[in-house]
């Protein structure tokens, strides 16, 4: 038992069941890194707001993540078959939304808005935007793995991106980088022990004793992590194992070396452990002490990523304590075999090079020190330039998500990939025509800014204006109606004055005139038939008593009658041809005047009856313009027009009037139109009712006529040839009997003919005289009722022409007022509102309580630049403007999106960063006047810290420009440096003053100790910054550009510190004391 305590044996054994403990109970990294490493930023930050607003929408976005689809044909369109093979996969990936737990699927087919926003405008690339549930179970890299299977398409490139995806690879990429740098900083290790003490057993013990330290001090971090929320990110873990393997082996160089000396001195193995962990423990635990200050410090940070880097501190703790308690097992069980094959002992080797410096800066200590300072400040005040927001420059090129990335911001604008979205919350419902009126002025000044690409809101949620929702588009259609109505009006104006000059220029009186005489004219055809009746029924009988006389062989006395005969038949056939001119005459003259004015009556009738047509069709279209005044107003005063109440009374009045005059004008035309165009509907019935009968006679008329004249003219045509021929036969009667006979047989036989025929003349020469006169009379009837349809369409032409006048002022007005900027004012009527068809857009841009919308605003800038970043000041000062004064100035506002979240860092980085700073530099100026005894010797090496921090910054912000072609450093590297260079190096000026402070006892001056103490401590700091360099240096093959640049700079750093320190420290106590017989205050101690 007292062997085991002698030899530290329990140190060991309680280190072995520490290490099996924590290896056993180590949680899962990398879940801890993606449920609690990411980002937090105070709830007090805009994108904060605005993701908690978001929460508000619903099922369908709370607990989600947001999913890019990509498909792509590289810089060739998408071919047809391409794009059928597309549209598989979605309905493959729409059919299986339980399995992959999509919440929501938007796709280019579902509007022709979502096809502008997700179809590249070179055709060459398609989006699928994808929400998919997000929780313990259902992880980002569960989800990365199974879409990316899921969207694979024959003949098209795929990808699957998001802010979450590209997350999840950083996180990816770190834990494949910490794995690298642990390989490769132990074979650099166990490299560099082994040639610093030549032996391979140092470095195996080491090793053994850092890699303990290492894996408690991650089982202990995680372990709080899980149960306590203890501060936790991608980059705890790594930098926990790098600087504890870098402080860890230089503390064992440094207290091997302190080992080796005590034995060299001759003490034994238990002895020189213990003077060793006297000595050199003591300066281990005043450097672990201002590195453990240095990184507990940033528990105050408010920032979740700095402060996450107070786990270093915790692994600081456990490391000290590993290797002051394991350390002494292996020193007094091995002894001088810990430094095997070499046998003899040694001390510490001077170091040349620290040598001659620090003689150097001893001699002219002032101009050291000043040429020091014109070289270093410059270099430390030029400054890094501009920071890297950037978090896909993290990962490496050939990462899809990064390259699906990369498609995105190449085919359609850089902003695309990652949009900035401005939630609005009010206390009232937004889904109301004022509320978007404002959105909309809203959406166009953003729309007017620099920088912006589009702006995606719900008066415009295909990023373009829906003229058909603006004012000038609707005055366009009013005015083009009342257009129309006016040239409606003035073309059944000019109508109903033709109508009313054709029936003024119709010959009425004309008419009734020929009617007149016509039916003079067929009463004295009439008589004249009746007189030639009785003449052809005397004519008959002596023809039938010749015919008697010759049969029976007339005498004498029959002689005088033939003679009566001849005689009285020459004027029988005048009297015949006489009767046939006058009847043609009466039928052909008459008639025919008769006959053109009935078609001009009929003709003009019938003009009549296709205006009155038109007259009601126009009517039909005659209307009100739906037009308010006071909505006018407030569109007028929407634009910015400034109106006083008396303004707006005046304009009011002046709309209202131009529309009552129009009203009222419309009613008195209605009015006068309804009881003329009544009468004239009676008239005209009228008219065709008379027309009707008078045309029924005339064609009664002319039948008989026409049976008239057919008789006339074969009496005319009989007598022609029987009356000559009688005569000749009558003449020649003595010449032969029998010729007479045969003659008078014929003549008996025509005049038969003739007789029976007269009957019929007689009768349609009376018929012809009664229809004649009846017709006249009607003539004269319709005269009368044509002068009064004159009068009524003269009327409703009045009344036209004072409408038309009315509508072409209302149509004067609101043709300016439509060219005015009022009528730029977004209106949606109600009943759209309502409509399904804007169901999508009050889903998409408004809470379910209709109380939160949302604006899409896609930037042309990288969306993590800085001139993104400062154009959401100039945005938000945008909308706070438009909303003030307006119902919805109380309204709470916040950014949300990539480049709001980036700057929302950028803001606390910058000052979390200043504060941090400040903190950790007072801790270890606390803790360095403890290890000096002095005040100015801790300003001297907090000052030599931040001139090799600010000018190895600057120098690898030219190295990575050259070797990396990265033209800015990333924004949080600045930062980490910092930490660990300025809590790492701060070691290497207290290695050096703590070797000062063993030779106080002796009697040499100042400058001689402290000479001595550079010259023999500079071995150990060059090893030790040999093995911190080589350790940080294994952070680059991680492909993690924040760790290679935070490893270059701590390189540099420690170059710098190495070079200043030698040179710094001796000038500064040279400086402080100058005489031989200077003495600190504790020199007698």
């Amino acid at each position: 038992m007292k062997w085991m305590t002698k030899n530290h044996v329990w140190g060991l054994l309680g280190w072995l069941i520490v290490l099996v403990a924590a290896i056993m109970m180590t949680p899962d990294t990398g879940k801890l890194v993606a449920d609690k490493g990411q980002i937090k930023i105070p709830s007090t930050y805009q994108s904060v707001r605005a993701t908690q607003m978001q929460k508000k929408w619903g099922s369908d976005q709370k607990n989600t993540t947001a999913v890019v689809a990509v498909f792509s044909n590289g810089d060739d369109k998408l071919t047809p078959a391409q794009n059928a093979a597309i549209d598989r996969t979605i309905d493959k990936l729409k059919s299986d939304k339980s399995k992959y737990q999509i919440k929501g699927i938007t796709t280019a087919q579902d509007s022709a808005t979502a096809k502008q926003q997700l179809v590249s405008k070179d055709k060459t690339t398609q989006l699928v935007q994808l929400n998919v549930k997000l929780s313990k179970t259902h992880t980002r890299s569960l989800i990365r793995d199974q879409l990316t299977k899921a969207v694979k398409t024959s003949g098209v490139k795929t990808y699957v991106t998001g802010s979450d995806i590209l997350n999840q690879d950083f996180s990816d990429a770190t834990q494949a980088g910490v794995r690298k740098t642990e390989v490769i900083a132990a074979i650099f290790i166990f490299v560099v022990l082994l040639l610093v003490f030549r032996s391979p057993i140092t470095p195996i013990i080491s090793l053994l004793t850092v890699a303990v330290s290492g894996l408690v001090s991650i089982s202990v971090v995680t372990n709080l992590v899980e149960h306590f929320n203890f501060p936790f990110s991608n980059f705890t873990q790594v930098f926990i194992i790098i600087v504890l393997f870098g402080i860890g082996t230089d503390y064992n160089i440094l207290l091997y070396n302190q080992f080796r000396q005590e034995m060299a001195h001759g003490k034994n193995p238990h002895d020189a452990t213990a003077s060793a962990i006297k000595i050199g423990g003591r300066t281990i635990l005043y450097s672990g002490l201002s590195v453990l200050i240095g990184m507990s410090v940033l528990a105050f940070a408010k920032f979740s990523l700095y402060r996450s880097a107070v786990g270093i501190a915790v692994g600081v703790v456990v490391l000290l304590a590993v290797l002051l308690t394991l350390n002494p097992f292996f020193m007094t069980v091995l002894g001088p075999n810990m430094f095997w094959p070499v046998r003899k002992s040694a001390g510490e080797g001077d170091s040349k090079l620290w040598h001659a410096l620090g003689s150097t800066a001893m001699i002219r200590p002032i101009l050291t020190l000043v040429v020091m300072a014109i070289v270093m400040v410059p270099l430390a005040l030029m400054g890094h330039g501009t920071l890297d927001y950037d978090n896909t420059v993290e990962i490496a090129d050939n990462v899809p998500a990064k390259r699906g990335f990369q498609v995105v911001q190449k085919h359609f604008s850089k902003g695309t990939a990652e949009p900035t979205t401005i939630y609005i919350q009010s206390d009232h419902r937004l889904n109301n025509e004022q509320s978007l009126q404002i959105i909309d002025r809203l959406t166009k000044q953003l729309q007017n800014s620099a920088g912006v690409k589009t702006v995606l809101s719900a008066s415009q949620p295909g990023g373009s204006a829906i003229k058909a929702l603006y004012v000038r588009n609707q005055m366009a259609t009013v005015t083009s109606g009342l257009t129309k109505s006016q040239q409606g009006l003035d073309k059944i104006n000019s109508g109903l004055g033709s109508a009313k000059q054709q029936l003024d220029g119709a010959n009425i009186s004309g008419g009734v005139d020929s009617a007149n005489q016509l039916a003079s004219g067929s009463q004295q055809v009439a008589a004249g038939t009746s007189t030639l009746s009785s003449g052809i029924n005397q004519v008959t009988q002596g023809v039938n008593e010749l015919n008697a006389q010759l049969q029976n062989s007339t005498s004498g006395s029959q002689q005088a009658q033939l003679q009566q005969l001849t005689t009285a038949l020459p004027q029988l056939n005048q009297a015949i041809s006489s009767l046939n001119d006058q009847v043609n005459a009466a039928s052909t003259g008459s008639t025919s005047g008769v006959t053109n004015s009935l078609t001009s009556i009929g003709s003009s009738a019938s003009d009549i009856g296709s205006q009155l047509g038109a007259i009601q069709n126009a009517m039909k279209g005659i209307s009100t313009p739906n037009v308010n005044a006071g909505q006018l107003v407030a569109a007028m005063q929407g634009q910015g027009a400034n109106l006083n109440a008396q303004q707006q009374q005046v304009v009011t009045a002046t709309i209202d009037a131009a529309l009552k005059q129009q009203s009222q004008a419309s009613a008195g035309l209605q009015q006068t139109l309804a009881g003329s165009l009544s009468k004239i509907g009676a008239d005209a019935q009228n008219i065709g009712s008379s027309d009707q009968s008078v045309a029924s006679q005339l064609q009664s008329l002319q039948g008989s006529t026409q049976q008239l004249q057919q008789a006339v003219s074969q009496l005319n045509t009989a007598s022609n040839q029987v009356l000559p021929a009688s005569a000749t036969a009558i003449t020649q009667l003595s010449g032969g009997l029998s010729q007479l006979s045969s003659s008078t047989n014929q003549l008996a036989s025509a005049m038969g003919t003739i007789n029976g025929n007269t009957g019929q003349l007689v009768s349609g020469a009376n018929q012809v005289a009664s229809g004649n006169q009846e017709m006249a009379s009607k003539l004269s009837q319709l005269g009368g009722q044509t002068a009064s349809l004159s009068n009524g369409l003269g009327t409703a032409t009045d009344g036209l022409s004072k409408i038309s006048a009315g509508s072409g002022q209302a149509n004067k007005y609101l043709s300016g007022l439509q060219h005015a900027s009022a009528a730029e004012t977004y209106y949606i009527p109600d009943a759209q509102l309502k409509s399904k068809t804007f169901a999508p857009v009050l889903k998409t841009y408004f809470s379910p309580d209709r109380k939160i919308t949302k604006m899409t605003v896609i930037l042309k800038d990288d969306p993590s630049s800085q001139t993104a970043m400062k154009r959401l000041p100039r945005l938000e000062g945008i909308v706070r403007g438009a909303l003030k004064g307006t119902s919805m100035n109380n309204a709470k506002v916040a950014f949300g999106g990539s480049t709001s979240q980036t700057n929302d860092i950028n803001e606390m980085a910058a000052g979390d960063f200043s504060r941090t700073a400040i903190i950790m530099l007072a801790g270890i100026f606390i803790a360095l006047m403890f290890v000096t005894h002095s005040l100015v010797q801790p300003i001297a090496i907090e000052g030599t810290l931040l001139i090799a921090y600010s000018g190895a910054t600057n120098i690898v912000h030219w190295l990575v420009k050259a070797l990396l072609g990265q033209s800015m450093l990333t924004w949080n590297t600045p930062f980490f440096a910092f930490i660990m260079l300025v809590s790492l190096g701060v070691d290497y000026s207290i290695f050096l003053m703590a070797k000062y402070r063993e030779f106080l006892h002796q009697p040499i001056s100042t400058d001689a100790k402290m000479l001595k103490a550079t010259t023999i401590i500079g071995t150990v700091v060059i090893s030790a910054g040999i093995i911190l360099s080589g350790t940080f240096a294994a952070l680059i093959p991680s492909g993690v550009m924040t760790l290679i640049q935070v490893a270059l700079v701590v390189i540099v750093g420690i170059l710098l510190l190495v070079i200043l320190i030698p040179i710094i420290m001796p000038a500064v106590m040279k400086i402080t004391y100058p005489t031989p017989e200077s003495r600190l205050n504790d020199d007698q101690k």
